[in-house]
């Protein structure tokens, strides 16, 4: 979507304008995960630190590690920082292919964990689109 002007900096192409923001970034983020397997919004490498608001546009690779447990309101804390994002790939290395078991606000497994995340984030992203309009 870019080329690259004689001067170095990207210009954007013509068949490109207008087609909503520009992929900025393309950013990788590892979630902090206890040693019971709760999946917690924020950063594995920063524990004083919240989750950004990404800019429209991002590419976000979100992994949850061996996260095995979250609650439907971190659930939905990770999905506000998220929902601006073009895109965002859930990974997972604890997911099985299991059915989800979400039960009383908590998903309690790994493919639950990955069902009830992409809920939150399909959730929070119409609701914001829908005040945008």
């Amino acid at each position: 979507m870019t080329t690259r002007t004689g001067t170095g900096r990207p210009r954007l192409v013509a068949s490109a304008a207008g087609r909503g923001p520009v992929v900025r970034t393309r950013l990788q983020l590892r979630l902090r995960v206890d040693e019971r397997g709760w999946v917690n919004p924020g950063p594995a490498d920063d524990l004083r630190r919240g989750l950004n608001a990404y800019a429209p546009g991002t590419v976000l690779e979100l992994d949850l590690g061996k996260g095995s447990c979250l609650t439907d309101y971190n659930a939905v804390q990770i999905a506000e920082s998220v929902s601006r994002c073009a895109t965002v790939y859930l990974l997972s290395s604890a997911a099985t292919g299991d059915r989800p078991h979400i039960e009383g606000g908590c998903a309690y497994n790994a493919d639950g964990v990955l069902d009830l995340l992409r809920m939150a984030i399909d959730h929070v992203s119409a609701r914001r689109d829908a005040h945008e309009c």
